[in-house]
């Protein structure tokens, strides 16, 4: 889950001017955190450009550990000097635990695609999100830049698999923007 001192540091890292990041206000850390972050993201998505918002949240990103990371960077240790395509592939067809179904599309974007659940009642993959709408029922209001966090995790993972470096381009659809009929798709442009 993201923190209001991790937001806080990726705007930095990602340029957001000084003059932008004290006109947000910065909600003190209680407990949970996930109202306040919920409350530090809304901010954002008045203030900041969609661009700005979608680089800060793909900083974040919880499971960066060396024990989820570990299958991903043996992967992509294994399979240097394969194309994209067909590390794509054989992805798919691994016994990764963990394995998140991705494809390139025709305009060379990569979708990554993350769910629970079934076609038409997903839930969402954030425990902390599941929580607040626990606590808060029909009426939380989550933007879809919250999921750049868990994008900030699929990032992660295929940068070690695939052997590239990806940028956060546009959270296409979630289950909580959805009421539960979309899975998480995340698009991204592969750099290099």
């Amino acid at each position: 889950m993201p923190t209001v001192a991790n937001i806080k540091k990726a705007m930095r890292k990602k340029g957001i001017s000084a003059e932008l990041i004290t006109q947000l206000e910065f909600p003190t850390p209680r407990g949970n955190q996930v109202m306040e972050v919920l409350s530090l993201i809304q901010q954002m998505d008045n203030l900041l450009t969609r661009e700005q918002c979608l680089a800060v949240m793909e900083e974040q990103g919880c499971g960066k550990t060396e024990k989820i990371s570990a299958p991903f960077m043996e992967f992509g240790q294994k399979h240097v000097g394969r194309t994209i395509e067909e590390k794509v592939e054989l992805l798919a067809e691994s016994d990764m635990p963990h394995t998140i179904p991705c494809h390139i599309n025709s305009d060379g974007m990569l979708s990554i695609h993350w769910s629970f659940g079934q076609e038409g009642n997903y839930k969402c993959v954030c425990r902390k999100i599941n929580f607040a709408y626990k606590e808060q029922g029909e009426q939380a209001d989550i933007s879809k830049t919250y999921c750049g966090c868990c994008a900030g995790h699929v990032r992660h993972i295929h940068q070690l698999a695939l052997g590239v470096k990806l940028k956060l381009v546009e959270i296409i659809s979630s289950p909580i923007s959805s009421g539960g009929k979309k899975r998480c798709e995340f698009l991204f442009e592969i750099v290099s």
